[in-house]
This record gives C-alpha cells, structure tokens and sequence, in this order.
C-alpha cells in the first residue's frame, strides 16, 4: 500500500464540479434528477450534502463516480474536475482505475453492497489486487492491517468469516476499509449511518473523522440528518429537487441559515430537552422534476414566497464570506 503526503493545506481543489446535469430519459418523460449543481471540495476537508429524500444527493455521486444507472440515465452537460482533470471525458477504463484507488465510495446498505457468498478477506483483497498487486507486503498482512485500522476485533480471524456474520456496525467498517484501502484523495460516503444505532453511528462518524486526519482524504458525506453534519463536517451543501440552494461553513449554517428551505429543515429536527405540541414539517411535496416550475423549485412550500419567484430561477449570490444562496429574498436587496 502506497502512502499519500499529508495536505499541505485546505485552499488546494481536489473536486469542482460545475453545471452537472444528470436526467433519466423514461417512458414518462425526461427526469432532470440533477439540474446544474455546483460546488467545490477542498483537500482534507468534509463536506456534508444534505436535502430530503429524492432530491438528487445520491445521483450527484454517482454522477461523480460515472455510475450512473444506464441506459436510463445520462449525464447531459457540466464539467467535473477531479485535481484538474476532467473525468467527464474520461474513458470507462480510465475511470475503472480511478475508482476504489483515488476515488472512493461507500454505499448506502453494508449487508447489501458486499457479497454474502465470499468472505470479507477475499472481498477486501480485491481492492488491492486489481489496483497495487504487489506492494506492502503478503495481500492476508495488508488486508489484517486495514481491519486493524478500522477497528475491527480479531482482525485475523475475521478474514475468514461472511458479510452475514458480521453485525451491521462491522460490515460499514468494512466498507469504510474497502473505501480507504488505496488512501484516496476523495471517498463518498453515502448515507453511511442510516440503518445502525445511535451508539454505532457515532463509533463510525469517529472512525471517519480519525480518518480524514490522519491522511487528509477529502469527504463528501451524503446525509438527511443534519446533527451527523454538526458533528464531523466543515461545510453544508444544501440540495432541494436537483439543485444547491445554500452552501455555507457549518458553524455559519447553523447560526445563520439564510434559505428558506435550509430554516425548514433545522426547524423540522426535534430538540433535546423542548416540549412541543407538534413537530414541524414543511409544508406541501417537492416538484415533479419532469415538468419541473419555471421559477424557484421551493416557491409552492415557502412561507416568503414573491411574484418573481414564480417566474425565473433565482441566481447565485453569496450573502458572507464562504456563504452562497440561492434566492430572490437576497438577489432582490
């Protein structure tokens, strides 16, 4: 296993995309999951991407992965930079070098994404055979030290054992080695602690944290659960049907949430300790992104909605330092 030099600091881009389409051409029509999304990832930093379910987090990854599920989908226009390059117009081969060496993912379901019928060690082993066959040592030794590193117990052992066997907490930790296996610039990990318990999901938010110190690997953590992103991010995109509405530093995202979707969703998490009648939620249903509206896609469910926010899309603004929005609340002033 190779060793990567540690960042040498946070200004360097390992990741910008930049007006990334994704669509699914279906029988119904044209789906426009992912509709002209841009943001930036810094080296060694973690960047949560929040928004309910459905409004593209998952399939902006895949765009970045070039997985998408075809032949449905496509990826119709943008640009999305990986250290300068372009993986875009990357050919399959190139990309398949790419994936599980600089650029990793973790999905969402462990039991589902590893093959029950081999074992983890066989399953493990082949993220270093494909892509460093020969260094560091026997491929048993180096797949012992990657369970060691994600604190599996009785790492040797466990080699031998099947997925099934292991706890949902062990499988993600797992995955996660299978992730950083190849120390990668950049891992994705997409709802990672969904299905484990509180207790566990805070042994993995760690163990993703310990990892992105010590190698400086850049994150992009894809979650609904914005106190996952309190805790282990340094910045919040947020994506409501296909698009960036906000992105900000999450200590300002929190104290300032300036969209008015971005107000919604920190209202609509229950607070320790406060006694309510009823808990909040927003108002109405996302957009049929096949016939999306002209104007500003969270205009049916907002509270402050204008006479222009039915006509066009609002542009891009940044209202602080680090801190863009999308909305005729701010371009209006």
């Amino acid at each position: 296993m190779t060793n990567k030099k540690a960042p040498k600091n946070h200004s360097e881009k390992v990741l910008a995309v930049t007006d990334l389409k994704t669509s699914f051409f279906t029988k119904k029509g044209v789906v426009r999951a992912v509709d002209g999304v841009n943001f930036t990832v810094d080296r060694g930093e973690i960047v949560g991407l929040v928004g309910e379910s459905g409004c593209g987090k998952s399939i902006t990854s895949l765009s970045i992965m070039r997985l998408v599920p075809q032949p449905a989908g496509k990826i119709v226009a943008g640009e999305v930079l990986f250290k300068g390059e372009d993986l875009l117009q990357k050919s399959d081969e190139e990309m398949r070098r790419l994936r599980g060496d600089r650029i990793s993912m973790i999905m969402q379901d462990p039991m589902v994404s590893m093959n029950q019928l081999l074992t983890v060690g066989y399953q493990l082993g082949e993220v270093f055979k494909y892509h460093h066959p020969g260094n560091g040592g026997s491929l048993r030794e180096r797949c012992v030290r990657l369970l060691e590193k994600v604190k599996v117990p009785s790492p040797e052992r466990r080699l031998d054992d099947y997925p099934f066997q292991f706890s949902g907490g062990m499988c993600q930790r797992v995955l996660i080695g299978m992730g950083i296996a190849n120390n990668p610039d950049l891992l994705i990990a997409d709802e990672p602690t969904t299905a484990l318990d509180v207790t566990i999901q805070a042994q993995i938010l760690k163990l993703m944290k310990d990892i992105q110190r010590d190698s400086g690997t850049s994150i992009i953590l894809i979650t609904h659960d914005l106190a996952v992103v309190a805790q282990i991010c340094t910045r919040v995109l947020v994506m409501y049907a296909g698009r960036i509405v906000e992105q900000a530093p999450v200590l300002t995202f929190y104290k300032n949430p300036s969209h008015p979707y971005s107000v919604s969703l920190i209202r609509s998490v229950p607070v320790l300790g406060h006694r309510a009648d009823r808990l909040f939620s927003i108002g109405g249903q996302p957009p049929n992104l096949s016939n999306p509206p002209p104007g500003c896609r969270f205009a049916p469910r907002c509270n402050k909605v204008m006479p222009i926010c039915w006509e066009k899309y609002p542009p891009e603004i940044s209202i602080a330092e680090n801190h863009q929005i999308s909305c005729w609340l701010y371009a209006q002033d």
